[in-house]
């Protein structure tokens, strides 16, 4: 499997205006799956339907989404665990927070083991790809920007 990336200068230490920029990778997204085109991949896979999957799917959402509001942990034994977590304006003493000082919820993913695999660097390989959101340089040495020659760069919208 190949990950495509672009390259994206950044603050090493963000919020500081001052700090040293470097650049870092940036995971780009190679298109969309909808949950009907896993459907129909799923149901390759097994005896059921596309949308005997799709049921499954919309009633494992439903389940997920009142569970997790009623405060449980959802574990699906080796895809991951979802779980609700708070942010919060700080209060001075414990008796000064409510819970007007919660600002929102989030639903944070642990990944189990079966989908942390697919993230082990050995199983992947990866790409650099030129795109809209790579920010160009001023540096010379950069071979995303046209030489002096009047050479292309190897993405024109640079």
């Amino acid at each position: 499997m190949s990950v495509s990336y672009s390259l994206a200068l950044m603050s090493t230490k963000p919020g500081d205006k001052e700090a040293k920029k470097m650049y870092y990778a940036k995971a780009q997204a190679d298109g969309v799956v909808t949950m009907d085109e896993l459907a129909e991949e799923i149901s390759y896979a097994t005896s059921l339907t596309d949308g005997d999957v799709l049921n499954v799917v919309r009633a494992l959402i439903r389940q997920m989404k009142v569970q997790l509001a009623a405060g449980k942990i959802v574990k699906m034994e080796n895809f991951g665990t979802f779980q609700i977590q708070l942010c919060s304006e700080g209060a001075e003493t414990k008796k000064g927070f409510t819970a007007s000082n919660i600002t929102a919820a989030h639903i944070q993913f642990r990944p189990g083991k079966a989908v942390k695999a697919a993230t082990r660097s050995e199983a992947l390989s990866f790409s650099r790809v030129y795109g809209k959101k790579e920010v160009a340089t001023d540096d010379p040495a950069d071979p995303t920007l046209p030489d002096d020659g009047g050479g292309e760069s190897p993405d024109p919208t640079l």
